[in-house]
């Protein structure tokens, strides 16, 4: 097995794979470390891992490059800082460096049983089992404030159950903002950045687990703290919105970025393989060897069959010189389908899954352009629906899409029956690059109506299933309005 020092773990970058050793300096004495399984990797910074040490196993943090010594001070002093708030953390069990001094290791206890916060939420069922995840979130969280203690990175991954206790974790996020106790104003801002990590369809959860958060910082009654809650959670949420598009068009550990004079290329890093790889190279050769679902003026879409998986690749074409003049200095419509993929993501709004997406560019020249999306098996919402007697289940699940998109003041600019696919599990938007978020209300809801009225025209044929969906749809303007 090899070992590793501070110099080699940094050349590897994201390469970086267990099993392998480091020699740890702790107590004046060299031991050996073998780190057997990464949790995660922050490339030539920091790694944290399950290791053994003299037969222990432990949490490791490891801590190299320019910024080790002061990332491990922060670690520590957020540790600290959690367990004098009388808040359980796992224990710090010694402070090692790398035996050539160009590192530091942080070794803690490790809860072999531990289940996040975050993942309890993924899999719990029903709403009383989130709203008591929330509660218990509620309680460290203003116990934390009490003593004037924030988490900057707050939310459920930072909570961890063992055997029914329930410990804060990565006291490098962790500070004091004040003398206790921390104040109304940034006790809200830290609860609105926490809630701001949810689906806006949780936010009617906010006044049912609010209260176990009053109750331990001994504040009373105040109808106005709710509604000023409420506004931090979508001040914080857009700002997490802007940052998350921002960053799926650059290389870091969720994206693979590629840019030069001649393209622009940015896709999903766990979707890359060399299969992915030689597609993305000539995509066209691909187009020409697959089964044309569509070969228009403006789009060619193709379904491309790879070894282990289907894929949609969606070409938008250069039809002639005036139409490339206008599209030159533009972002392609590739790109704007890329970032309203994310946007849906974001919001918990389900879309097509986002592969990748080339730009073929002349300098600063957008030239023909390529989106490429996992293949949804299903029809389209048109065929579904007139093909049930009674569609009652998939016209209420449509109806929830749209009501999201509305709460959003998200219009498709094209909602036609045809760009919804049924799947399985229920239905997906798909065709996503006329779409656009507004911040004017009355541009929102002039635009959303218009796609309303586009929608409803699709049942002009089947009037019963039009009458419905308008007693379903009846609200939705007035939801825009009161948004």
């Amino acid at each position: 097995m090899n070992t590793l020092d501070a110099e080699q773990l940094i050349e590897a970058g994201r390469e970086l794979a267990a099993p392998f050793c480091m020699e740890v300096i702790r107590d004046s004495q060299t031991r050996t470390l073998t780190v057997q399984q990464i949790f995660r990797l922050l490339p030539g910074k920091r790694i944290v891992a399950l290791a053994e040490c003299c037969g222990e196993q432990l949490l490791i943090k490891t801590y190299i490059g320019r910024t080790a010594t002061k990332y491990m001070a922060r670690e520590r002093n957020g540790v600290n800082l959690i367990a004098d708030a009388g808040v359980r953390t796992p224990s710090l069990l010694w402070h090692g460096q790398l035996a050539d001094g160009r590192g530091h290791i942080l070794a803690f206890e490790y809860l072999e049983s531990a289940v996040s916060l975050f993942d309890s939420w993924q899999t719990a069922e029903g709403y009383d089992e989130q709203v008591a995840i929330l509660t218990r979130a509620m309680q460290i969280i203003a116990r934390l404030h009490n003593v004037g203690v924030v988490q900057d990175d707050l939310h459920l991954a930072n909570f961890l159950m063992a055997d029914n206790r329930l410990y804060t974790i990565d006291g490098g996020g962790i500070s004091r903002r004040s003398e206790p106790p921390l104040p109304r104003s940034h006790s809200l801002n830290n609860l609105g950045l926490f809630f701001a990590q949810f689906f806006p369809t949780f936010d009617e959860m906010v006044r049912v687990v609010f209260p176990a958060y009053e109750a331990i910082r001994g504040w009373g009654a105040d109808a106005s703290r709710l509604p000023e809650l409420r506004r931090e959670i979508l001040r914080n949420r857009e700002n997490r919105k802007r940052n998350y598009l921002d960053k799926v068009f650059r290389d870091c550990t969720r994206f693979l970025c590629r840019s030069s004079l001649k393209e622009f290329m940015v896709c999903e890093r766990s979707e890359y393989n060399a299969e992915l790889e030689e597609l993305l190279a000539d995509p066209d050769r691909f187009i020409d060897n697959a089964e044309i679902l569509k070969n228009g003026n403006t789009t060619t879409v193709a379904l491309v069959n790879l070894s282990d998986r289907a894929l949609v690749i969606k070409r938008y074409n250069i039809k002639d010189a005036v139409h490339g003049l206008k599209r030159a200095l533009r972002k392609s419509r590739a790109w704007h389908s890329w970032s309203n993929a994310f946007r849906m993501e974001f919001l918990g709004i389900r879309s097509l899954k986002p592969v990748a997406m080339i730009e073929n560019r002349l300098g600063p020249i957008r030239r023909t352009a390529y989106f490429i999306s996992e293949y949804i098996p299903g029809p389209d919402a048109l065929e579904c629906l007139q093909g049930l007697d009674n569609p009652d289940k998939e016209m209420r699940a449509l109806a929830e899409v749209l009501q999201q998109l509305c709460k959003s003041r998200i219009s498709h600019g094209d909602l036609k029956a045809t760009n919804f696919v049924m799947a399985e599990d229920g239905p997906v938007i798909i065709d996503l690059d006329a779409m656009e978020e507004y911040r004017d209300h009355q541009q929102f809801v002039r635009a959303f109506n218009k796609d309303l009225n586009r929608f409803m025209a699709n049942w002009d044929d089947r009037p019963e299933i039009a009458s419905h969906f308008s007693g379903l749809l009846a609200d939705l303007p007035l939801q825009a309005r009161s948004h």
